[in-house]
């Protein structure tokens, strides 16, 4: 391997390189960057290295030489000693006396005074070694570069202290192999400005010397939002920096061998390290002096003391001046210096300090405090007078005396007599007022407030509070005594602070009574009494609400008649009784369930021994009069209800019996037929004698009255009874109450009621149908069954019984004689007919028959009908009675019983003496021997029999060919069925064959795998139609890509985008050009190259191509390269010079004469003769052996070579070296150099020349070196006299300038952006207008006639998209309607024909058989034709691009037939018509198939122009947002354009207007070019 990083030689020439010792250490460094002056934001010091004058503070861990002189070799030639050298680094460098030592400090300089290259280097074969860098203040550091000596390390790391060594963190990583040097380290790209990653660009092998390194903290290829915000402050404040090396470059040798002489080779060496960076003083200094104890001056060192602006202080001014603290202290920025306020104390203090929390509270406005107010203020300005003082209304707070003592009562006020320091009467606040105590008022705070009493100096509250509750006390003056503290009540309200309701009150509140009456119901409540907080009332049992005047679910109030007793149920009755039927809609008089009858002059016996309540009670019997026989007389009754004359007390636990005679008014003697019904004895309680009715208060008044005023007791006289008011029922449960001492339970029987539930006032429940009583547990007369779902209707015939009721258990009615049934209705056995019963007629075959109809049951002797008059199925004969026949089995073949009878009925057929078989379902023939179509099986032998064809009803049932009849396998399967059993989808269908559901496999042929579709036949998933698709390829018929990915229709299906992230917007891409959405600024399908018509490494930077437009094959260069991809006749880096063997001026390229190709193949010889030599020298000089030349001519030539090095300043000696020399190439090279001999003697003497002109311009007083040394020291006079105003006058150009520069380069970009996407060209005019580099135009460009010239063919701009798109929609159009024109016709031809052929070709069908192949191919191939186009109407997504491709795709597809072959197709049809049939199907066929091909033209037609319409529309928006963007860009520009304009220079910036105004009329241009071609475009539609 070979090295350039050999030891430079001394030349003895040095007098020659003296003239430039003086500027080389300048030269070899960056120099300081001027001062950015403090304006109206930060400013900043000069930049510049930050090693120089710190070379104190730069260490090594690792220096060759230091303990003594150490050997070092180079990486080739160990074998000879000259190649290794000593570093001997005991003492500093020196050009003259110590050139061998490589100490650290060598690294601020690259080359010495003499101009020698100096390098730091480290002890041999040692890997980790660090070089640090101590700084004595905080600065800010930008970026890094190392040059290396020897090879670059294979690994290092840069690391960063901001804390003087305490802390150290990284900044970079480089690494050979980040991978496997710094596992841990991500080796991407940077995302983030202050990521940590390890980057390998700098650690390779090559070069072997001079290899750099530069890192930049902020990279250029990260935006930084704010370049002044805190984390990219911190990013670039260090104190100190520290780069370990932590692996050698080596080449393998040494992980065998560790011996010293092999680790000789491998060290690391640094030419140079620049260090750039700057003073940090936060944006507030321009300028830095040295840190005190810095003795250092070195020209161009940056020091580290700030020279503080804008009231800071500090070494690196991170704090506000003394006294300027109102203001937080913040780094500069840009357009706000964040100057430190000073501090207002109203001259009462000059100290304060920034507190944040009062910056906050004040919105962000002030924040400094000040510290020991004088005078007795206080206050964050000390603006306010101190407790126990107040401000002077008649003087300023500014004045010593404003503040003056306070004058406040101590026992009322608070902290002994403070008083307001201040009047403010938005905040209540008066001077010298003072601050009472919570409850004391008063100018001096001495007596109480309203609401409080008894004032003491104990109390902090200074007064107690009343504590009178607010809703009972009155409103009238205070509220409380302020001595005693009692309260004063309201009317209802008691107790000390008025908190308490009296007895028989509840509810405090802000009422004007303050409580209110408890108001208990008298009956449901045992007291008037109730809670004080919910006034809820003690209630008796089962009674509810807050007054206990609500019942309890499930629970009732007893009615006035609820004592009652049925005289039907009088045990031991001695009469009858009456039980009347409830009918629907008839009004029910009575209760219970009927009545006593009894006769005129008897009586009845009443037991009562259910008395619940004391007292006495009225009589009261309930009846109705039975109309006398006679019916002349009236009725024996006018009431129907009498009360007895006077009350009757009952007791409870006592047993009565009341004994009532019943006898006709005002008569003497009994009448024998006068009846009377009674239905019940009821007694009324006679409720006055109750407590709340017996009073004389107010209240049992009022409730007697109200009693007979809603006539409460007259609406249970009578019966039905009528609905009771309100106010009756809740005096009437109040009675109930109090007699049964709390609400009665409803008890409803469970089957024979509806629910729990019964009515609150008598507690009748809710029965269900039939069902009677209270608690409905009895069936109502004329029903029986009790039992869940109620009672069932007697429902006794009234010819069949002698009575409606029947047997309450079982239902039976009483019949008359002769009928028979539960209710009476039916005849006798063997009779029907009832009432008019008859005997049955059965022909002698049965006994009995219907009761209604007289049909037979059961008839006998294989007989059948209504009188057993015919034979059964599977018999024949006449069994009517008296014929003479029976019935005999019918033969079909066998007999019913023989187990091979096939038929369901026979009958004789008399004329030709037969009997014909009714075969059963599946079989057929006279005597059902064989199976019926659809049937398959062996009827005719004993136990066979005729099976459905088991084809899942996909044949046709009444084809006798649809399944074989002995097996049963299907033959002919309808609905594209297939299989055994038609129980398949045939191929090339998909579904549900079971369902009739089998439907064709509509798969996309682009996007199967070959060999599922044959012959226009795809095969799919037989269930579920999936067809199999290609890899990346999804969809039911795989006719989509994958997500992310592309290049539907390829063999190998789609292809991933793989869209580089984060280039890439997306990881979508087009599925037709597989062109991923790119980040600005990058390009290429995979967004991993630059941009369109840019080359280079996106991650780097990107270089525009600018190919010549005509010398270049194409706009686009090497993207890794750049180099541009020529014409035949151009060539150079842009395709811009005439190419070898062409002459003329470019772009007239010619083709050289002839002969040039004949000198050209002699010089090429020449050059391959000489590489040749060139190589054998080089061998010479690696192997040190001449080829064909013996030692001793090697010797001789040696001799020569030091003959030549000891005479260079002796021109005749030097002409002997070239002799010698000339002779001693002629020994071992067999090729002639004397041209070249003489070329040598020639330059060297122009050599000789030009030392001799040198010497004369560097020596003597009018040398030009002379006479520049004088200029340049009245320049430095004159520079010295004007540096200030001429550095401020320039460091304010510059800015400007690089801010327009940068603002015009951003609207460059811009334009250019807006070219390419507009017109497809960046639109770089000439100063003809002819954008010769830029074929599709743009802004200001124009053709040979000077039209504005913006987009083009092969232009991938919105308006060269929006052209094509609107061509491809006319060809589209056009193409259809001519397509859709030529179909209809051939329909009109078609149609007009197929009548013709239809009526006359019958016969020949053989002959026409050929032409229907014809016809049948045709089609075919129109339904490729149709799938085409489905499939392209249901894309989705497609770019006008691809849009055009399978819009060509399919205008590429011929039409099958045409009218001539139609035409002649029809001419034979006629000549052959006679002999066709079957005409009329095909031709059906053919038109339907038409029609579908009509209508999907129609389709495609409409969607397609409508689709490109839509695309170019968007299109063209888009480019009228994207101009729109550009003017608002361009009037900004002019904007800041204007404003700068008294602060440069006046040509510059007439130059950047006019160039901008040209910008602006090209733009305007575009947009007028763009608005025509929409205006046209529109005008089409």
């Amino acid at each position: 391997m070979k090295s350039s990083n050999a030891k430079p030689s001394k030349t003895n020439d040095r007098h020659v390189l003296s003239v430039f010792s003086k500027v080389l250490p300048v030269v070899a460094q960056e120099l300081p960057s001027a001062p950015h002056g403090c304006m109206e934001g930060s400013c900043y010091p000069a930049t510049g290295n930050l090693l120089i004058g710190r070379a104190i503070n730069l260490t090594a861990t690792s220096t060759c030489g230091l303990e003594g002189p150490e050997q070092y070799c180079i990486v080739s030639h160990l074998q000879d000693l000259n190649k290794c050298f000593k570093c001997d680094s005991q003492k500093p460098y020196d050009a003259y006396h110590h050139d061998n030592s490589h100490r650290v400090e060598n690294v601020i300089y690259q080359r010495d005074g003499r101009g020698e290259l100096t390098w730091w280097q480290s002890v041999n074969g040692e890997e980790n070694v660090s070089i640090r860098l101590n700084l004595e203040a905080e600065f800010h550091f930008t970026h890094l570069i190392m040059k290396f000596k020897t090879f670059r390390p294979a690994a290092m790391i840069i690391e960063r202290s901001s804390d003087f060594g305490h802390t150290w963190k990284p900044y970079r990583y480089f690494a050979y192999n980040c991978t496997k040097t710094f596992r841990r380290i991500p080796a991407h790209l940077l995302r983030f400005i202050d990521e940590v990653i390890c980057e390998e660009r700098y650690s390779d092998i090559e070069p072997s010397t001079e290899g750099e390194v530069i890192y930049k903290v902020l990279d250029p290829a990260i935006h930084v939002k704010d370049p002044y915000s805190l984390d990219i402050q911190d990013l670039l404040r260090i104190t100190n920096l520290r780069i370990n090396f932590t692996k050698l470059h080596t080449l393998g040798d040494n992980l065998l061998d560790r011996r010293p002489d092999v680790l000789q080779k491998y060290y690391y060496a640094l030419y140079e390290l620049v260090v750039r960076g700057s003073c940090f003083c936060y944006g507030h200094a321009s300028e830095c002096t040295p840190v005190p104890g810095v003795t250092s001056r070195d020209p161009g060192m940056i020091h580290g003391r700030c020279v503080c602006k804008h009231n800071t202080v500090g070494l690196n001014c991170e704090r506000c001046r003394d006294f300027y603290h109102d203001a937080p202290w913040r780094p500069a920025e840009t357009d706000n210096a964040h100057t430190c306020r000073e501090c207002n104390c109203n001259g009462h203090s000059n100290q304060c300090h920034f507190d944040m929390a009062v910056y906050l509270a004040t919105g962000n406005i002030s924040g400094g405090v000040c510290d020991n107010c004088l005078h007795n203020t206080m206050g964050r300005k000390c603006e306010t007078c101190k407790h126990f003082y107040y401000q002077d209304p008649t003087k300023d707070i500014r004045d010593p005396a404003a503040c003056i003592p306070c004058d406040c009562d101590p026992v009322g006020s608070v902290e002994g007599g403070v008083c307001d320091s201040y009047t403010d009467l938005d905040l209540g606040m008066i001077g010298g007022q003072c601050r009472c105590k919570q409850n004391v008022k008063g100018q001096r705070c001495d007596y109480c407030k309203e609401g409080h009493y008894g004032l003491s100096l104990d109390n902090p509250l200074g007064c107690h509070p009343c504590n009178c509750d607010p809703r009972g006390i009155t409103m009238i003056g205070a509220p409380c005594d302020q001595i005693s503290g009692d309260c004063s009540c309201k009317r209802y309200v008691t107790g000390r602070y008025c908190n308490q309701c009296l007895p028989e009150h509840w509810g405090l509140s802000n009422d004007l009574a303050g409580c209110r009456p408890c108001d208990c119901d008298f009956g449901g409540a045992t007291n008037n009494k109730c809670r004080m907080d919910n006034g809820q009332c003690d209630c008796r049992p089962h009674l509810i609400g807050r007054q206990c005047s609500e019942v309890q679910p499930a629970f009732f109030c007893a009615s006035l008649d609820y004592n009652k007793y049925e005289a039907e149920e009088i045990e031991r009755l001695i009469v009858s009784t009456v039980h009347r039927e409830r009918q629907p809609g008839q009004m029910v008089t009575w209760t219970g369930p009927g009545f006593a009858r009894v006769k005129d002059g008897a009586g009845l016996e009443f037991t009562i021994s259910n008395i619940p309540y004391a007292m006495e009670y009225d009589i009261m019997i309930r009846y109705e009069p039975e109309v006398c026989g006679l019916k002349h007389l009236r009725a024996c009754f006018e009431t129907w209800f009498v009360e007895m004359p006077r009350p009757f007390c009952f007791e409870p636990n006592n047993q009565y019996v009341v004994s009532i005679r019943f006898q006709r008014h005002a008569v003497s003697h009994r009448h024998l037929t006068a009846f009377t019904l009674i239905d019940s004895l009821v007694l009324i309680p006679k409720y006055d004698e109750l407590p709340g009715f017996q009073g004389d208060d107010v209240q049992d008044e009022r409730r007697r009255q109200e009693m007979e005023l809603y006539m409460c007791l007259d609406s249970f006289m009578t019966l039905p009874m009528p609905a009771l008011a309100e106010l009756c029922t809740t005096l009437i449960c109040s009675i109930s109450a109090i007699m049964y001492n709390g609400a009665l339970a409803c008890q409803c029987d469970p089957q024979g009621s509806l629910s729990a539930e019964c009515d609150r006032v008598g507690g009748q429940c809710h029965c269900k149908p039939n069902v009677i009583g209270r608690k409905c547990d009895q069936c109502a007369p004329g029903t029986y069954g009790f039992g869940p779902y109620g009672c069932t209707v007697c429902d006794c015939h009234s010819q069949g019984s002698v009575g409606h009721q029947c047997d309450p258990v079982t239902g039976q009615c009483p019949c008359r004689h002769g009928a028979t049934g539960r209710q009476c209705s039916g005849c006798q056995p063997g009779q029907w007919g009832f009432p008019n019963c008859r005997q049955c007629q059965c022909n002698g075959h049965a006994e009995s028959c219907d009761p209604e109809t007289g049909a037979c049951y059961e008839c006998r002797d294989y007989t059948a009908g209504q009188l057993c008059e015919r034979c059964v199925n599977g018999f024949y004969g006449n069994p009517i009675l008296g014929s003479g026949e029976h019935c005999r089995p019918c033969p079909c073949p066998g007999h019913p019983d023989s187990g091979h009878s096939n038929g369901a009925s026979c009958h004789t057929d008399y004329a030709s003496n037969q009997i014909l078989c009714q075969c059963g379902n599946g079989y057929a023939g006279p005597r059902c021997n064989r199976c019926a179509p659809g049937y398959y099986g062996v009827p005719e032998q004993p136990g066979g029999m005729c099976r459905p064809c088991q084809c899942n009803r996909n044949i046709d049932p009444q084809d006798p060919e649809s399944c074989d009849p002995q097996t049963g396998q299907c033959l002919r399967c309808l609905y594209n069925t297939d299989g055994h059993s038609c129980s398949e989808c045939k191929p090339g269908y998909y579904g549900n064959a079971l369902a009739q559901d089998c439907r064709r496999c509509t798969c996309v042929t682009a996007g199967t795998i070959d060999g599922y579709c044959t012959d226009g036949v795809c095969h799919c998933d037989k269930r579920t139609g999936q067809c199999p698709c290609k890899p990346n390829i999804i969809g039911h018929n795989c006719d989509n890509c994958a997500p992310n990915h592309w290049n539907f229709g390829s063999d190998a299906g789609c292809e991933p985008c793989e869209c580089a992230q984060p280039n890439s917007l997306s990881t979508h891409c087009n599925r037709f050009s597989g062109q991923c959405h790119c980040q600005p600024g990058f390009g290429g399908r995979q967004c991993t190259e630059c941009e369109a018509f840019h080359w280079g490494d996106p991650r780097v930077r990107c270089e525009e191509c600018n190919c010549h437009p005509l010398g270049s094959e194409m706009a686009q260069c090497d993207r890794v390269t750049g180099a541009c991809v020529c014409k035949k006749e151009a060539s150079g880096s842009r395709c811009e010079e005439c190419a070898r063997g062409f002459t003329g001026i470019f772009p007239k390229c010619i083709p050289c004469h002839p002969c040039f190709q004949l000198w050209d193949d002699a010089v090429c010889q020449i050059n391959r003769d000489l590489t040749h030599i060139k190589d054998v020298i080089a061998m010479i000089l690696e192997k040190g052996v001449v080829p064909g030349v013996s030692d001793s001519r090697i010797r001789q030539l040696e001799k020569n070579l030091h003959t030549v090095g000891g005479t260079k300043t002796n021109e005749r000696e030097n002409h002997l070296f070239i002799h010698s020399f000339t002779q001693a190439v002629n020994v071992f090279c067999r090729f002639c150099f004397t041209e070249q001999l003489e070329n040598i003697r020639k330059y060297y003497q122009i050599s000789l020349n030009s030392e001799q002109r040198c010497n004369a311009s560097v020596y003597g007083p009018q040398s030009p070196v002379e006479q520049s040394e004088d200029t340049r020291k009245r320049t430095e006079a004159l520079l010295k006299g004007r540096k200030d105003s001429f550095m401020r006058t320039v460091t304010a150009n510059k800015k400007s300038l690089s801010e327009l520069e940068e603002k015009t380069r951003e609207i460059d970009r811009k334009l250019t952006n807006l070219n390419n996407r507009v017109c497809g060209g960046h639109g770089n005019a000439s100063a003809n207008s002819s954008c010769p580099d830029s074929p599709c135009g743009g802004a200001g460009c124009r053709d040979s006639d000077g039209v504005l010239k913006c987009g083009g063919k092969g232009c991938k701009g919105t308006v060269g998209a929006s052209l094509k798109a609107l061509d491809n929609a006319e060809d589209v159009h056009k193409n259809l309607t001519a397509t859709s024109e030529e179909l209809q016709t051939i329909l009109r031809d078609i149609a007009t024909l197929t009548q013709t052929v239809k009526t006359q070709a019958k016969d020949t069908l053989d002959k026409a058989q050929g032409k229907k192949e014809l016809f049948e191919n045709s089609n075919k191939m129109l339904k490729d034709f149709i799938q085409k186009i489905r499939d392209f109407l249901n894309e989705e997504g497609a770019d006008p691009e691809s849009i055009k491709k399978v819009a060509q795709q399919v205008l590429a597809i011929s039409l099958p037939v045409n009218r001539t072959v139609i035409l002649n197709i029809i001419e034979q049809i006629k000549a052959n018509i006679a002999n066709l049939t079957n005409v009329e199907g095909v031709f059906k066929h053919t038109s339907e198939q038409l029609a579908k091909i009509k209508d999907l033209l129609k389709r495609a037609q409409d969607a397609k122009v409508s689709d490109n319409i839509n695309k170019t529309k968007e299109a063209l928006e888009t480019s009228q947002n994207a101009i729109t963007k550009a003017e608002k860009k361009i009037t900004t520009a002019l904007e800041n354009l204007k404003n700068a304009q008294n602060i440069t220079n006046t040509q510059k910036m007439q130059q950047q207007r006019d160039e901008l105004a040209d910008l602006e009329k090209n733009v305007t241009e575009v947009r007028e070019y763009i608005r025509v071609k929409v205006m046209s475009y529109n005008n089409c539609q």
